[in-house]
C-alpha cells in the first residue's frame, strides 16, 4: 500500500515523505489520533518508503511497493521491521512452536487476556534494537498501543529511543497520548492523525472489501474510524434484528436487544458498549437539531443517563440488564436512529 492509498491523511503523510526525501529522520515518532484511522499502516508505509530498493520511488519519498524489501515489510517478515502489538506479544507468550497441536487456541486464549504492553515485550524489542541491521535500510520498531505500557516497561523503552544507534527508528502509536508517560513523550517527535471524513470510511471499506449491513449508516455512525465503523454496523444489526426501530422503544424491543448479546460476558460488555456508543450518538444528534426547548432539555439529560451507563460496564454490572435500561430510558423520544447518512465527519 504506497502512501497514496492512505485516504485522510495528507498532512501527515506529506510530512513523512519529506523526511524520506531529505534522509532527516528522527530517532522516534509518536502517531497519535483516534483508533482506525490508518495510524498503523501509515507507518509500515513509511518503514517500505525508508528502506525501499527503488531509487526513483524514493526520490518521490514514496515506496514502490515491488521490491522485495517492500514485499516483505508488507508480510511481516522483514527482519529489520518489527511491529510489537498485542498479538506479538501473545506469540512471545505462548511458548510452543506455531506448528505445534493446539497453539491456535492457545494463542487465541492468550490474545484475549491482553490488556498492556509488558515489560518483557519491551526488553525483547529493545535487544533487537540494538542488533545490527540485515540490510544497508533502516531498522524501524513500531509499538501499537504505546499508551497501554506499563511504568517498567516505558521506563525500560526510555534510553533506547533517547539515543538510538544510526539509522534506527521507533515509532510508537497510540490513541490516547494524554495517558502516557511525559518522559517517552519528551524523547519522540509527535505527528498527529485526524479523524476521517464519512467519505473516506467508506472507501476504505469499499477499497478492502469488508461487508457491512448498512455501509453509509455504520459510517456515519463511525466517528472518523474504520474501527469505530464496523463496531457501529455490529451495534446496528443487533438493534434492528430485535425490532428496535427508528421511532425510539417498541414494548419488546429493550429485552429483545439484551436477549441478543453473546453469552460470553467480555463480548456480551463490548456488544453493549457498541450499542451505547451508537445511541449516544444519535441522542446527541437529536439534541442539536430539537428546536423545542423542552425536548433539548430531555436530549441532555438522557445524554447525561447514557455516561452513567457507558460506566457501569466498567464495573461488575451485567451488560444485559444495562442494555436494557438504556433502552428503555428512550421510550417517547423521537430518535431518528437509522436516520443518519447525511452525519459527515469532515
Amino acid at each position: 500500500m504506497p502512501f497514496t492509498d492512505i485516504l485522510g491523511q495528507e498532512k501527515a503523510v506529506s510530512y513523512l515523505k519529506t523526511l524520506v526525501q531529505n534522509g532527516r529522520v528522527p530517532g522516534a515518532l509518536l502517531f497519535y489520533g483516534p483508533q482506525g484511522i490508518g495510524k498503523a499502516k501509515t507507518a509500515l508505509e513509511f518503514a517500505k518508503a525508508l528502506n525501499c530498493q527503488d531509487p526513483a520511488a524514493q526520490k518521490t519519498g514514496e515506496s514502490c511497493g515491488q521490491c522485495p524489501c517492500c514485499k516483505a515489510i508488507s508480510q511481516h517478515t522483514h527482519p529489520d521491521v518489527v511491529f510489537v502489538d498485542f498479538l506479538y506479544q501473545a506469540r512471545l507468550e505462548v511458548k510452543k512452536d506455531f506448528s505445534s497441536s493446539g497453539y491456535e487456541e492457545e494463542l487465541e486464549n492468550t490474545l484475549a487476556k491482553q490488556q498492556h504492553i509488558n515489560v518483557d515485550t519491551i526488553r525483547e524489542i529493545t535487544a533487537r534494537s540494538q542488533q545490527k541491521a540485515i540490510g544497508n535500510g533502516w531498522k524501524v520498531l513500531i509499538i501499537d498501543h504505546a499508551q497501554t505500557m506499563q511504568a517498567a516497561a516505558a521506563n525500560a523503552l526510555l534510553k533506547f529511543i533517547e539515543e538510538p544507534p544510526a539509522k534506527t527508528l521507533w515509532i510508537l502509536i497510540t490513541n490516547k497520548r494524554a495517558a502516557m508517560l511525559r518522559t517517552i513523550l519528551s524523547r519522540c517527535q509527535p505527528l498527529a492523525f485526524a479523524p476521517l471524513s464519512r467519505q473516506h470510511v467508506e472507501q476504505i471499506l469499499s477499497f478492502n472489501q469488508v461487508e457491512t449491513q448498512y455501509p453509509a449508516l455504520c459510517a456515519s455512525y463511525s466517528g472518523g474510524s474504520v474501527s469505530g465503523a464496523l463496531k457501529s454496523d455490529a451495534a446496528l444489526a443487533l438493534l434492528r434484528e430485535a425490532d428496535f426501530g427508528a421511532n425510539g422503544c417498541s414494548p419488546q424491543g429493550p429485552c429483545a436487544v439484551a436477549a441478543g448479546l453473546s453469552r460470553s460476558l467480555v463480548t456480551a460488555r463490548q456488544e453493549a458498549q457498541n450499542i451505547l456508543d451508537v445511541l449516544v450518538m444519535a441522542i446527541h444528534t437529536g439534541w442539536v437539531n430539537a428546536t423545542d426547548e423542552s425536548l433539548q432539555h430531555r436530549f441532555a439529560k438522557t445524554l447525561q443517563q447514557f455516561e452513567n451507563y457507558k460506566r457501569s460496564l466498567s464495573r461488575n454490572v451485567s451488560p444485559a440488564l444495562i442494555v436494557e435500561t438504556a433502552l428503555m430510558s428512550l421510550d417517547g423520544l423521537p430518535l431518528s436512529l437509522f436516520n443518519m447518512e447525511n452525519k459527515s465527519y469532515d
